[in-house]
């Protein structure tokens, strides 16, 4: 096991231990704020004008999420639409007697009315084709060095800090549904959270317990992944569901891997 500071221990909500301050709040592309029972996230995104065309509709498949919205919702109405509608809510935390309401409110680059403050950054959202999945990554100088700082794989690409939390690059979705759960997925390593399925990085290890958490198989945020980008911007650190590595595991996910590439071949 690396060195577990990286990781998350899980501790009761009580919103006065969730000390988040800012040096420089306008060098933070997105920043939380606690105010009692409620827990703002403001972000600021710029899109990459191929996510400001409208979304592609198949007419041999039928969309019906899709199809009762006009013809110029765009690639990254759905982003914003799937960040505040999966981030967004009522949750309720251990240790706590009420629900805290999470509002998520996204200010685009592009939007002519929006108010952004001089200097204000802000993280990106592009289109990419370059694999079958969607992921973040860090600007090219970040990468590599980050595995030495946190002992965590998942730092090669993603090297986070609340002011560098890397670049969302969407993939092609025909459904809009699974399109927004993928951008809500993505949108959490840009809070701070590392992933919990069993991926190569991970070595292959699902984290227990979280299979119908967003950072596992995109269902539904939970009240620890909240917590979890609490406790990023509090300590400026990417918070990583635990791992553990296993030969048997790992070798055996490879020799499948194998054997389905020679097969294919």
């Amino acid at each position: 096991m690396y060195n577990e500071l990286m990781f998350y221990k899980h501790k009761p909500f009580v919103g006065s231990r969730f000390d988040i301050r800012y040096k420089k709040p306008l060098s933070v592309p997105v920043r939380i704020d606690i105010d009692e029972d409620i827990i703002r996230i403001t972000g600021y995104v710029e899109f990459d004008p191929a996510l400001l065309v409208p979304f592609k509709r198949d007419p041999d498949q039928r969309d019906t999420l899709l199809s009762a919205l006009p013809e110029s919702y765009t690639y990254a109405d759905a982003v914003v639409d799937g960040i505040t509608e999966y981030w967004g809510g009522s949750y309720l935390f251990e240790g706590a007697k009420m629900p805290v309401n999470v509002l998520v409110d996204l200010i685009r680059k592009d939007d002519p009315h929006a108010v952004i403050p001089e200097g204000q950054r802000s993280f990106r959202v592009r289109h990419t084709n370059l694999s079958a999945t969607s992921f973040v990554t860090s600007p090219v100088w970040r990468m590599g060095w980050g595995v030495f700082t946190t002992g965590c794989p998942e730092a090669a690409m993603l090297n986070w800090s609340p002011k560098y939390p890397g670049t969302i690059n969407l993939n092609d979705y025909s459904r809009l549904s699974w399109f927004k759960r993928v951008a809500a997925h993505e949108f959490g390593h840009i809070l701070g959270l590392g992933d919990a399925y069993g991926a190569h990085y991970r070595f292959f290890y699902e984290y227990p317990g979280t299979d119908s958490y967003m950072m596992n198989a995109n269902r539904q945020v939970q009240p620890r992944e909240i917590e979890m980008a609490l406790r990023a911007h509090e300590t400026g650190k990417m918070q990583y569901f635990p791992y553990k590595f296993s030969f048997k595991r790992y070798f055996g996910f490879l020799h499948t891997i194998v054997d389905i590439f020679r097969k294919q071949q």
